[in-house]
């Protein structure tokens, strides 16, 4: 576990404001706008042929092009500020906040780095943030790294940052070199999943951005957040938190609530902020929409629950004046820039619409509990030495607030601390929100932190005994990446969402019980066992696939290993029962580990029994055989005689197939592995058959 320290702006500062926008009469959220590079800039800030002023508008400005790293960093030691200049002065004659955009974009890097080496571009990384440190040390609110979550096109690719990636996990490593002198393989994402660098890089950045601007408000801003990526953005944020670094919002873009309605809307808003606990801010909020009634819909329906939400300290309009804007609706001349608020130098509805709800007591009065308008001032920082720990473990808990008269801890409205600092026990598992509540002479803050609890161990409390079947669902408990590992989020099968567990390993309900679906190659699960007694097991999977191609595993117990291939067992859904083979396993306790090799397969059980040739066969066991073994269309039982009775016992137990001939047709019997209870009149033998179609 990665220790986590993130801090989160406090509500005790105002800037100075000019006080004649929208918001000019909440004491916290800001209502901010966009200023273009190049010509058009002069069009959002002083549009004179409309007799409009920005300022008597928007209280925040982020630079639409004008601050990102690749439209300022021209090489080595050369930097082109004009465009961002006029804007930040602006900012500072008229009373403005400020928000830098944004230092890290992938997508809208220089041109230069892409023929560096990773050392190189470490450097211009470095010089990148310093000179912005130099030209902008008063910086209140930064967008730190924008986009890197892969959207499917070419603009978002992964591989228009895979430089950085890499130059910023080496920044990373060096850093933990020089603290620890050693270069560790982080184990830091969002799931404990050990994945080298894979949130690393991004909370690098964050560091390094902390490192110089200490009391700036740190934010990491994406797209299609609250639709196509919510996900995605979730894993993503908390990931920088795991691995350390010091974000203190996230930034929802907004571009994707074109089509969304205001319940969507809300509900997907409410989930980020549970799910990560930090501040939102809505960073790029447009509706592309050129029918003025639509347009006006989406605002009302949308923009109040934003704007009312005590986290979201802050909203950003991405542009104002129609045709000016970034986004069509169609392909007609009408429908460009169709997100402007201001269109022929007439307020669209929903702009009459906004202003007024803005002077209504209900805008004016939404609290923040995060102050969007004090980006820049003092803080109250939390800290926890773990993000996650076992039933039993302690965590410790500590905060700082100058001035602070007193500091205390509580979860569920119980207090279960007093001081800057707490060590916390809990008695039972799950995930638990601990309110950090800190009293000065400017008045309450409250925080929170999240602290999950994991109980470690065999399933139920005791290992599973082996003779025995053991359910796939039935893993070990314990944290993802030790017990499991699942590639994907959250326990979601076909209709199920956490059945049965709420781990990450994907559950569903079958015909005749409960199974593991979904596997994916990669994707491990621990078993403890309790073998009872040396010896041969046969060991059989009850598994499905309905690859053409069939599916593969690994099963293993210390340095027992075996590969298994499992052919399709018809359409996706419908299970059979595959030999293994035999295992040769020691008596005790070991950890079972069952491994996918191949996309796409469920598992029900796996068993072990001893081997039936050994124990189970009778006095003529050399006389009576079954022929062929393994068998596909029909087998033959040799040395029996006539009157004979052949039972087919399924591994479960129950018999699916009798037949009192010697020589049977197998078109109704499964794939799978069967007990062959043969009768004759003298005796009863049993034979192990493997049925394979």
């Amino acid at each position: 576990m990665k220790k986590l320290l993130f801090t989160i702006a406090s509500v005790l500062l105002l800037v100075v404001q000019a006080q004649a926008q929208l918001a000019k009469d909440n004491k916290c959220k800001f209502l901010g706008n966009i200023t273009t590079t190049g010509d058009d800039w002069q069009e959002y800030c002083d549009w004179s042929s409309c007799n409009l002023t920005y300022s008597d508008f928007w209280d925040q400005v982020t630079c639409e092009n004008a601050t990102k790293w690749g439209s300022v960093h021209q090489g080595f030691g050369r930097f082109n500020w004009s465009n961002a200049d006029r804007t930040y002065n602006y900012c500072k004659e008229k009373g403005i906040i400020f928000k830098f955009h944004a230092l890290i974009w992938g997508s809208q890097h220089p041109s230069f780095i892409e023929s560096l080496s990773v050392d190189d571009t470490k450097k211009a990384i470095i010089e990148w943030f310093d000179e912005v440190q130099k030209h902008y040390p008063d910086l209140t609110i930064i967008d730190v790294v924008n986009e890197a979550i892969y959207s499917g096109s070419d603009y978002h690719s992964p591989y228009k940052q895979t430089k950085i990636i890499e130059a910023l996990g080496s920044l990373a490593e060096d850093r933990a070199q020089k603290e620890t002198g050693t270069r560790p393989s982080y184990n830091c994402n969002t799931n404990g999943y050990p994945n080298t660098n894979s949130y690393q890089w991004l909370a690098e950045a964050f560091r390094l951005a902390r490192e110089r601007w200490p009391n700036a408000t740190l934010i990491y801003n994406d797209y299609n957040t609250f639709q196509w990526q919510k996900t995605e953005f979730i894993n993503l944020v908390n990931g920088i938190k795991a691995c350390g670094g010091p974000i203190d919002a996230a930034g929802n873009q907004a571009h994707d609530l074109n089509d969304m309605s205001g319940s969507q809307f809300k509900s997907a808003l409410e989930e980020i902020h549970n799910k990560t606990q930090l501040p939102q801010y809505i960073t790029e909020y447009d509706i592309c929409k050129k029918d003025d009634q639509t347009f006006e819909t989406r605002y009302k329906e949308q923009f109040p629950i934003m704007w009312e939400a005590d986290y979201v300290p802050g909203v950003t309009l991405w542009g104002w004046i129609y045709g000016k804007t970034w986004v069509n609706d169609g392909d007609g001349e009408d429908g460009k820039g169709a997100s402007g608020l201001v269109r022929d130098c007439k307020h669209r509805s929903a702009f009459t619409w906004l202003q007024n709800y803005m002077k209504d007591n209900v805008a004016k009065n939404a609290s923040a509990t995060v102050c969007g308008k004090a980006a820049g001032g003092p803080r109250l920082t939390v800290s926890t030495s773990e993000t996650a720990i076992e039933l039993g473990q302690s965590v410790t808990i500590s905060a700082e607030l100058e001035g602070a008269s007193s500091i205390s801890y509580s979860v569920s409205g119980v207090q279960i601390g007093t001081g800057s600092e707490i060590v916390w026990t809990p008695t039972e598992a799950g995930e638990f929100t601990v309110e950090v509540s800190a009293e000065s002479s400017d008045g309450t803050v409250k925080r929170t932190v999240s602290i999950k609890v994991v109980e470690v161990g065999p399933f139920g409390g005791e290992p599973a005994s082996i003779p025995g079947k053991i359910e796939a669902e039935n893993y070990d408990k314990g944290f993802a990446g030790e017990a499991f590992f699942d590639l994907s989020d959250g326990n979601n099968c076909d209709d199920y969402t956490d059945y049965y567990r709420s781990d990450d390993i994907d559950i569903k309900k079958i015909s005749d019980g409960i199974a593991i679906g979904h596997c994916q190659k990669g994707e491990w699960m621990n078993y403890t066992i309790n073998v009872t007694e040396d010896g041969e097991y046969d060991v059989v999977l009850r598994v499905g696939t309905g690859n053409s191609d069939g599916g593969k595993m690994t099963i293993s117990i210390g340095d027992i290993v075996k590969e298994v291939s499992i052919d399709q067992t018809g359409e996706w859904g419908s299970f059979a029962e595959v030999s293994v083979g035999t295992m040769k396993l020691t008596k005790g306790v070991h950890v079972l580990k069952l491994s996918i090799d191949k996309d796409w397969i469920d598992i029900d059980w796996i068993s072990f029994e001893k081997d039936p040739s050994s124990v189970a066969d009778y006095a003529n066991n050399n006389v009576i055989s079954v022929i062929p073994n393994p068998a596909s269309s029909k087998i033959e039982i040799i040395g029996a005689g006539y009157d004979v009775k052949v039972e087919f016992v399924s591994l479960a137990g129950s018999v699916v197939k009798e037949s009192n001939k010697a020589e049977i047709s197998l078109g109704d019997v499964a794939n799978g592995v069967y007990m062959l209870r043969i009768t004759t009149p003298n005796e009863t033998v049993v034979k192990k058959l493997v049925v394979k179609k």
